[in-house]
């Protein structure tokens, strides 16, 4: 029950209670929280003072808002070393949050100019194309789409399983270990495609991740796609375990 005669702000007491049943998991993580109005009339509090506890919350971390469903409470928040971002199967295998993989899509294409730019070939070459969803706890995190030249790893695609490590794949049967890559990270909305497959709204935002992984030469480029709501990048100094 708020109370109106003490110098705390009625929005602050009601982010403090909010937060309480957050951490007593009278919210659970993802749930869906109740309406403005529904909260006004619980908390007996303007719609105004509402929204800007939930807003507060939402700035803090505890809270996320997803455009056309409403209010979430923030699941767990999958964080990665932007300095040391290496493939998503080190990354899962040194992670505690049970992750798993779903191939979506494997297919032979032709590659378009920007990935024959990106993997050092003509454009029209064949490229094998490993589309995977990454999830933890069941929960769709992220999606990365995969460009392998067909002529420098040939029959690869008969190879790759729901369950295999690629970089391992590459080392083993191709001679083809990272060694370094070039990074480039970006923010952009969700297509249609993108939403479709991570259980998103079209135009909601994700982290882009673009990585040409080089051995002596570029080995593959891929593409990876994070829920920008579940995903946190850290920049750490000192001395690192690399994912």
């Amino acid at each position: 029950m708020l109370e109106k005669n003490i110098k705390t702000p009625l929005y602050e007491q009601i982010e403090i209670e909010l937060k309480r049943l957050i951490n007593d998991d009278k919210y659970k993580q993802g749930a869906l929280i109740a309406s403005e109005s529904e909260l006004g009339r619980e908390f007996g509090a303007s719609r105004i003072t509402i929204r800007r506890a939930i807003s507060d919350l939402v700035d803090q971390g505890y809270l996320v808002k997803k455009q056309g469903k409403g209010t979430f409470v923030q699941a767990n928040m999958v964080e990665r070393n932007l300095l040391h971002l290496g493939s998503y199967s080190n990354f899962m295998k040194n992670s505690s949050k049970h992750p798993s993989v779903q191939i979506v899509k494997l297919q032979e294409i032709a590659s378009t100019d920007k990935i024959a730019e990106l993997l050092n070939i003509f454009p029209g070459e064949p490229v094998i194309n490993l589309k995977r969803l990454v999830k933890f706890n069941k929960e769709v995190s992220g999606l990365e789409s995969a460009y392998y030249s067909s002529n420098k790893f040939p029959k690869l695609r008969e190879k790759i399983t729901p369950d295999i490590s690629m970089a391992n794949l590459l080392s083993t049967q191709y001679g083809y270990k990272e060694q370094g890559s070039n990074q480039l990270l970006s923010y952009v909305p969700a297509t249609s495609e993108l939403a479709q497959y991570m259980n998103k709204v079209p135009g909601e935002p994700l982290f882009k991740l673009r990585r040409q992984v080089m051995d002596k030469e570029v080995i593959y480029v891929t593409f990876n796609y994070y829920d920008a709501s579940t995903t946190n990048f850290a920049i750490t100094s000192g001395n690192q375990r690399k994912e």
